[in-house]
């Protein structure tokens, strides 16, 4: 397995108020694919990182330590991520809005408006909180049981990673191409976040475990990265 060792020299906190929070950065490891592969998710055991293309094409699963990978399918949109079940409960954003699904039953909320598009909705693993990108205004979480809604950041894409933070993206472009791209750690009650990965590495699309972050270049490279918050 090839990898580039990636550790920060200080703990650099970038965060609001006076929070004590921190996230130490270890070692970060390429992960070696069959081909450029985009969109990791790890699997349930940690052990395994879930691929597709850049389009959702396909997907594959790749053992992290031995680089083994299997194909799973594919079938166009195989690679988009399956909603969290959580005591039969699920998020999905389809027609652009935020669906809970519980059963057959359906309930579709705007938390930030009727005129928004809801991007990347995604559901606690304990089932209480809602994380999501409003287009255009950044990323927010939603607590199912008060409705409250935090503005987490101008950042795109989060992911849960444990129940209080989440993995998001802070993506720009020249308005053709992606010219840069950063991984954040923020915690889901908007009062902190930090940058975690290089300013010279264009990494989009986290993942997370409570401990470890996923994400893809744009030529289709794999990293995973070990991380430790403080609080």
């Amino acid at each position: 397995m090839k990898f580039k060792s990636f550790v920060l020299a200080a703990l650099l906190c970038v965060g609001f108020g006076v929070s004590a929070q921190q996230v130490m950065v270890g070692e970060m490891v390429r992960v070696k694919t069959d081909g450029a592969a985009y969109h990791p998710t790890f699997t349930a055991d940690g052990q395994s990182i879930l691929t597709s293309t850049e389009d959702y094409i396909g997907l594959k699963e790749t053992n992290i330590k031995t680089g083994v990978t299997k194909v799973l399918s594919t079938e166009r949109r195989a690679g988009i991520r399956a909603p969290r079940s959580v005591n039969g409960m699920s998020v999905n954003g389809q027609n652009l809005k935020i669906n809970i699904v519980e059963g057959h039953k359906v309930n579709t909320i705007t938390p930030n408006g009727d005129n928004e598009r809801y991007l990347w909705p995604t559901l606690s693993p304990d089932g209480t909180k809602i994380a999501y990108t409003v287009s255009g205004k950044g990323s927010y979480v939603y607590d199912i049981a008060s409705q409250k809604v935090v503005f987490v950041g101008k950042f795109r894409a989060p992911q849960w990673m444990g129940n209080d933070y989440v993995v998001a993206m802070n993506d720009r472009d020249d308005g053709y191409q992606i010219t840069g791209s950063t991984v954040l750690v923020c915690a889901a009650d908007g009062s902190f976040s930090q940058e975690v990965t290089p300013d010279d590495m264009v990494a989009m699309f986290p993942s997370a475990t409570e401990s470890k972050i996923a994400f893809h270049t744009l030529e289709g490279e794999i990293y995973i990265m070990d991380v430790t918050i403080t609080k």
